[in-house]
């Protein structure tokens, strides 16, 4: 049966690699001209995925398995180089050889299950490929092959579980076919070999499909014929799980990489970023970037920034430094900006379960929300967005791919006029003029910087509609057009004219530039320009809602509610026709023109309202206005206590939602922020602060909270502040002084428990205060100003200069005290005498020598040296080494010599 295995397969190999050859021919070196055999340079190779059972996609984590099989087996054949591309959508995968590989043998070692398992006679399960961690082909003295094979360590647990008191035979299945055996008995050590009338390339090739790995799906090698493979734009993204979308933005001229490289997985810098989205958009003209401090004119990037300005991507003013990293929240929100995405709304319930958000601006959130709801930007996990993480260029492009999946060209002269067949998927037009008919689809039309003109006829959308950075743009929609939205946001003028069988559920008039002019009936439109000229004419909407600011905005036609919102500032609208409602919550608001409004709602300072209205009324918000904050907290903070602090509030006329911080000694409490506070008359807020009692901890503590609140009315940013100081009352230095004596005498131990490294002494000691107290407690006295402590728990001698009680540790040097065998012993005695000579044996010298132990030989002397020399030959210390004496450093015991007298204490403990 083992036969079957390796025939046809076996062959192929043979042929394909010297690396299994067994006698074959090798693969041809460099220079040389494959066999006549071989397929054509470049060959590629595609297969359709079986998936698993249970499984009705091809995921991300099993595409991930996959490729990690693949690129496995291919490197094991020296193919590294090869390509593997994963289409998730047609469950298919695609190899891209190398020239000179034999594409048949690759396909079949590829394609191979190598379902592996250990098996006994009667078909029970011991062990599967898992258990394996390696397999090796060897030699043996009678020139026949063996299988070698090596068990992980959970396999050997298994195998040592599975085994009874009798011996058996166990088999080695390959993909259900026995490729070897042995026995139980054999197979208990960590491993096994495989006695089998093996020839070479058998041995090798069993060995190498073991080490390939099983496939996670099953591949079958498709007869389809495969276009031309195509030459990777950069050779580092040749398998690159990006690759599609680097080569077709490689191939649309909007990679260019760097030094011939694409650099794929760098982080993207701020320049980078610009660069590529000003290409996708095609921008031409340039603004003045003296405003940003950052940049020179002689940067390679500058006139793109210039580019960035003109069409809205940055500000005028910008101040970062554009040659480094780019956060992926600032990602978001270039790419908001670029792709229309800006001005819309997202659900922010989208990113609620981000946890990690609290570092992102408005914009960026918004940005974010909108991005994550498309479907273009994903969490890093399930809970963290990462926003100040950094973005791969990989990822970027990725990221305005799946937004412009479909970029249309202007053809070369000689070639025919590019066709839209579909608009189910995101499409990119760089056609000046342009004109679709009786099209459908939910994916988005995208026409950027190069549209002059856009007809749509009879085109039904539920996607958006996006007109970006143009100079001057023609946009008609007409003969029963229908539009999910549409946003403008041309660098210059648009004249947008809806005809009346046209339904456009929201216009989204978006950036800052010149006039825009809409003609026809619009569901909602959203004006979140500023600085814009804009002219609604002959139109129809149930609701006109005005975010931007510094806008002049005339309105010839009816709505049935109009929103000028906080934050939307100086804005001057022209009423002429008839609406519901109008609502001016913007700072700065002018209302004219002969229109009239059933209701007008004033909530902001400063505007001024002059149209016709059957009701008006001011609404200011008072803010914070005489509301205090009243502050309750005890006495004092008793000794090992915490503070209970309250909060409540006086004067609150109005509800509200504000921002409540708590303070401690003037700086803000991590933790201890709301920013959708609830104000009311009845709110109280309560922190209580836990301290940490210290000797010589502050005796007081200061306690604040702060109310922030942001008046809509007026744009201005209000805080009521309130603090209260409590004495803490400490413990008493005698307290703190018996606590450390009882914990130091519990901690302080006399037994070595290291592992017998110099590092294990360096790394672990006592603390100095802690080797004071330990001396002190014990109340050890010295005939001299000194006191000895050799401890024998960190391996340390520590020297201590004062009196009985009052000692101060001045020096603590690394030793090595007595082996395991001959330990130092413990007890309280003295320096009994001292030698400059030392000693000296035949075959050591160790010198100076400081004594104690009276009439013993135990004493502080150096590391072993080569007789009567000085010359170190055992470098030991840190951990017990000696017969019983104290080594040390030559420096260390000289300074004991030198400075230590004969009578002073010493202590080994």
């Amino acid at each position: 049966m083992k036969k079957r295995i390796f025939s046809g397969l076996l062959a192929a190999m043979m042929l394909f690699t010297s690396a299994f050859a067994a006698g074959g021919e090798a693969m041809p070196a460099a220079g040389e001209q494959p066999s006549a055999g071989a397929q054509q340079t470049g060959a590629a190779l595609r297969f359709a995925v079986t998936l698993p059972e249970g499984e009705t996609a091809l995921s991300d984590s099993l595409a991930a398995a996959l490729r990690a099989v693949l690129e496995g087996r291919l490197a094991q054949l020296g193919l590294e180089q090869a390509a593997v591309t994963i289409d998730g959508e047609t469950h298919t995968v695609t190899v891209a050889l190398p020239g000179g590989a034999e594409a048949a043998g690759v396909a079949a070692f590829l394609a191979q299950p190598n379902a592996l398992q250990l098996a006994d006679r009667d078909g029970g399960i011991w062990l599967t490929g898992d258990g394996i961690a390696a397999a090796e082909a060897d030699l043996g003295q009678d020139g026949s092959y063996s299988l070698t094979l090596f068990w992980t360590e959970e396999g050997g647990k298994t195998l040592a579980e599975h085994a009874g008191p009798e011996d058996a035979v166990l088999y080695l299945l390959l993909d259900g076919e026995q490729a070897g055996q042995t026995t139980v008995k054999a197979a208990q050590n960590e491993s096994c070999t495989l006695e089998d009338d093996f020839t070479e390339g058998e041995a090798k090739l069993l060995a190498a499909r073991i080490m390939a790995g099983e496939l996670p799906a099953a591949l079958t090698l498709t007869d389809e014929e495969l276009p031309e493979p195509v030459q990777p734009a950069f050779p580092d993204i040749a398998g690159h799980w990006a690759y599609d979308a680097l080569q077709r933005g490689a191939e649309l001229g909007i990679l260019n990489g760097i030094d011939g490289k694409m650099m794929p997985d760098n982080p993207i810098k701020r320049s980078e970023a610009v660069v590529m989205l000003n290409r996708v958009l095609g921008a031409q003209l340039a603004d003045d970037t003296s405003g940003l401090t950052s940049v020179t004119p002689s940067l390679w990037f500058a006139e793109d920034l210039g580019k960035a300005i003109h069409l809205g991507l940055i500000p005028a003013d910008d101040d970062r430094n554009f040659d480094t990293a780019a956060s992926r929240a600032e990602a978001f929100v270039l790419m908001a900006r670029a792709f229309g995405f800006s001005g819309a709304e997202g659900d922010s319930d989208v990113l609620a379960a981000f946890t990690d958000l609290s570092s992102m601006t408005a914009e960026q959130r918004q940005a974010a929300a909108a991005l994550v709801q498309a479907g273009v930007v994903n969490g890093i996990t399930d809970t963290t967005l990462s926003p100040q993480g950094k973005l791969t260029r990989a990822q970027f492009v990725a990221m305005f791919m799946r937004i412009a999946n479909q970029i249309i060209t202007a053809p070369a002269e000689d070639e025919p006029a590019p066709e839209v067949s579909t608009l189910e998927q995101n499409t990119l037009l760089r056609l000046a003029q342009i004109e679709l008919s009786e099209l459908a689809g939910d994916g988005d039309l995208l026409f950027p910087v190069v549209t002059e003109k856009a007809q749509l006829n009879g085109v039904t959308l539920t996607g958006r509609v996006v007109l970006k950075g143009m100079e001057d743009i023609d946009f008609t929609a007409k003969n029963g057009t229908q539009l999910g939205a549409i946003i403008a946001d041309p660098a210059g003028a648009a004249d947008i004219s809806l005809t009346d069988t046209t339904a456009v559920h929201t216009l989204v008039i978006a950036g800052m530039g010149g006039a825009v002019s809409m003609k026809g009936d619009v569901t909602n439109i959203e004006i979140t320009a500023s600085g814009r000229t804009i002219d609604l004419s002959d139109m129809d909407a149930e609701r006109l809602v005005i975010t931007g600011s510094n806008n002049t905005i005339k309105m010839n036609g009816t709505a049935g509610e109009v929103v000028i919102s906080g934050g939307a500032k100086n804005n001057v609208l022209t009423l002429n026709r008839a609406v519901d409602s109008l609502t001016v919550a913007g700072i700065g608001t002018r209302v004219d023109g002969s229109g009239r409004a059933k209701s007008v709602d004033i909530r902001a300072v400063d505007c001024e309202v002059s149209i016709s209205a059957d009701a008006k009324t001011e609404n200011i918000d008072r803010g914070l206005t005489g509301v205090t904050v009243d502050i309750t907290v005890p006495d004092k903070v008793p000794a090992g206590g915490s503070l209970a602090t309250e909060v409540r509030f006086t004067g609150v006329e109005e509800d509200k939602v504000c921002t409540a911080q708590w303070y401690q000694d003037g700086k803000a409490l991590s933790g201890y922020r709301n920013d959708q506070f609830s104000l009311t008359a009845d709110t109280v807020s309560r922190q209580t602060t836990t301290f940490k009692f210290t000797k010589n901890m502050k005796t007081t503590v200061t306690v604040g909270f702060k109310l922030i609140y942001q008046n809509p009315s007026t744009g201005e940013t209000e805080e009521v502040y309130a603090e209260k100081t409590v004495p803490i009352e400490n413990y008493s230095d005698e307290w703190y002084y018996q606590r450390d004596v009882n914990r130091v005498l519990k901690l302080v131990s006399s037994t070595y428990r290291g592992n017998y490294t110099t590092a294990y002494a360096v790394n672990n000691d006592y603390k100095p205060y802690e080797k004071e107290v330990w001396v002190n407690a014990k109340g050890y006295s010295s005939r001299s100003q000194y006191l000895l402590w050799i401890n024998r728990a960190y391996q340390h001698v520590n020297v201590f200069q004062g009196s009985k009680g009052n000692w101060k540790l001045i020096k603590s040097f690394l030793v090595g005290t007595g082996a395991a065998g001959t330990p130092t012993r413990t007890g309280l005695t003295t320096v009994s005498y001292k030698s400059a000579g030392g000693w000296t044996t035949g075959t050591y010298t160790v010198r100076p020598v400081v004594g104690f132990y009276p009439g013993t030989g135990y004493a502080f002397h150096s590391r072993l040296c080569y007789p009567g020399t000085d010359k170190e030959y055992d470098f030991s210390a840190g951990y017990p080494v000696s017969h019983g004496c104290i080594r040390m450093y030559k420096n260390d015991v000289k300074w004991i010599y030198n400075n230590v007298p004969v009578g002073t204490t010493v202590v080994i403990h």
